[in-house]
């Protein structure tokens, strides 16, 4: 007789009993109490250590603390360990089932949220564009990260000037140029979803000579940066980097708790998101073909990132998260790289 707890289902008094496999049956049994249920009636719950053993008997439940009645009883039930419980309970087996499942969660992140990111992007219709690209304008203007620029009318009718020499012949979307204050962002650009580029007054001003003057030199580095920004408009990738931002905080909640952090908001996702490597040198490939078009070389845009680095000489040491919070440098990362790689195209 092997002693174990017993629970009828209805209340939730505990009742001593003892168990007993006789012809093909579990017999319970107490003073003044006795049940008899067939074995294939009885689910048996997978065994954990020395944790008691939990036995299903339609709405009762029965409790086996730990002890030798325990095996006898697992023997009696026909109970044999599965191929998971026999790995599991393996120290090397679970460490490496713990290391392959890290890897195909990096995995997951690394190519399969991009890849299903463009998938779904493409697939979304030019009208979530403009919707994503007015919500971030209404966002970034109402949390005061973006204010009326304080350059002339003249300097900013320069800089607008150099959009159309940006342009394809049939741009995806109607494409427009602001040009803000911004002192949050600092010297910043930025390509929305619904084709409005937003260059800071910061940018400009870096653009000016020692004459305080936007010379052709100026005008051509600005004509790089704008695009660089109408490259990401026409290849998408504002909507495929929110896409992937919010698919990466969707699958965050689902396996690890917090769907809040799915609803971050948008112009926060829009400034602190990094390219991708391959869309970087997509739309520097475009700025190059911009440059090109108009009778200027690439170094236009290099000597622009140059000179972002310049006014932050200390930024490649600084830690990662650190770097989130500064500049047109947080939001276009490996500017060594492609600095390099603009010095070296090839007419």
């Amino acid at each position: 007789m092997i002693a174990a707890h017993f629970f009828d289902g209805h209340d939730a008094r505990l009742q001593p009993v003892g168990l007993d496999v006789r012809n093909d049956h579990l017999h319970v049994d107490a003073p003044g109490f006795a049940r008899s249920y067939p074995l294939a009636d009885v689910a048996l719950a997978e065994p954990f250590g020395q944790a008691p053993l939990m036995l299903r008997l339609g709405d009762a439940t029965c409790e086996v603390p730990f002890g030798p009645g325990r095996q006898a009883l697992l023997a009696a039930l026909g109970y044999r360990r599965s191929a998971v419980e026999r790995w599991q309970a393996r120290w090397p087996a679970a460490l490496f089932a713990l290391v392959l499942l890290l890897a195909l969660l990096a995995a997951g992140f690394i190519w399969g949220v991009p890849a299903a990111a463009d998938f779904v992007a493409a697939r979304l219709p030019a009208s979530v564009d403009t919707k994503l690209g007015r919500a971030a304008l209404a966002g970034l203007e109402a949390q005061g990260m973006l204010a009326p620029s304080r350059l002339s009318d003249d300097r900013i009718a320069a800089v607008q000037a150099l959009l159309p020499q940006a342009l394809p012949a049939h741009p995806r979307v109607p494409v427009r140029l602001l040009v803000r204050a911004s002192d949050t962002l600092g010297a910043n650009a930025l390509a929305l979803p619904d084709g409005t580029i937003i260059v800071t007054d910061a940018m400009v001003r870096l653009a000016l000579d020692k004459r305080n003057e936007l010379d052709g030199i100026g005008q051509a580095e600005l004509l790089g940066v704008i695009g660089h920004e109408v490259g990401h408009i026409e290849r998408r990738h504002a909507t495929r980097a929110m896409t992937g931002s919010s698919l990466t905080a969707a699958v965050s909640a689902t396996l690890f708790g917090d769907f809040s952090a799915v609803a971050a908001g948008l112009p926060a996702v829009l400034t602190q998101m990094r390219y991708s490597r391959a869309m970087e040198l997509e739309a520097d490939d475009y700025a190059v073909t911009v440059l090109r078009r108009n009778g200027l070389e690439p170094d236009a845009l290099a000597d622009m990132l140059a000179a972002l680095e310049r006014a932050h000489p200390d930024y490649d040491k600084l830690p990662r998260w650190l770097k989130q919070s500064m500049t047109y440098l947080s939001t276009h990362p490996a500017t060594t790289e492609r600095i390099a790689r603009l010095r070296q195209a090839q007419p």
